[in-house]
């Protein structure tokens, strides 16, 4: 003959059960969040957003998304759009698509100057977008943008870097010429280096 649970027992288990998980310790809240950060920054994204304790006891990465290697959405992979839809089209309404190379999960992020003031992605590395003003006034301007956090980082413009190798061309001639088939490597201190091909022609 079974018996009925004591009635404390059954008190106890319809108090709110996530009491407990909010009140993690914090060696184990920076274990968890170091090994999800780890594997997918959108992962870690997700446990700081379960409870306001666990967002308070871990690192926001915006404001650091660019600096800290950390926070680079590593293993996502900006998608074309296809239908002669490139990113910045205005039909795209400033969206872009993202695949994860490990799960194959897609994910939509808006960038709202993305085509707005002819900002264009030219590369991609470890996540990060570089995109490239591509008009003659501006130089050429650079931007190393985290397409998740929306941080940026201000490069020097291509033409102020490219008038040192081709002093003698003129300005107009030199930025609507030059090959802006950039190239990036963000470094484990942050440093970005950008590597600029030159269409032979514009030196001869």
């Amino acid at each position: 003959m079974s018996l009925p649970p004591a009635a404390g027992w059954k008190r106890h288990l319809t108090s709110d059960p996530g009491s407990g998980w909010a009140s993690l310790p914090e060696d184990l809240l920076d274990v968890v969040a170091s090994r999800l950060l780890a594997g997918d920054l959108l992962d870690y994204v997700c446990f700081r957003a379960v409870c306001t304790a666990w967002r308070s006891g871990t690192a926001d990465p915006r404001g650091r998304g660019v600096a800290d290697p950390c926070f680079h959405p590593r293993r996502w992979m900006m998608l074309p759009e296809g239908h002669y839809l490139y990113p910045g089209h205005p039909n795209l309404g400033g969206f872009i698509r993202f695949l994860n190379l490990d799960t194959g999960v897609l994910v939509r992020a808006r960038i709202p100057f993305l085509g707005v003031g002819n900002f264009w992605p030219i590369d991609s590395v470890d996540g990060l977008l570089l995109l490239l003003r591509d008009t003659v006034d501006q130089e050429g301007a650079v931007r190393l943008l985290h397409p998740f956090t929306g941080d940026i980082v201000q490069l020097p413009p291509i033409g102020s870097l490219a008038s040192s190798l081709l002093g003698s061309c003129p300005a107009t001639l030199r930025n609507r010429r030059l090959t802006r088939s950039v190239c990036t490597s963000v470094s484990m201190d942050a440093a970005v280096l950008e590597y600029i091909g030159i269409s032979p022609d514009i030196v001869d």
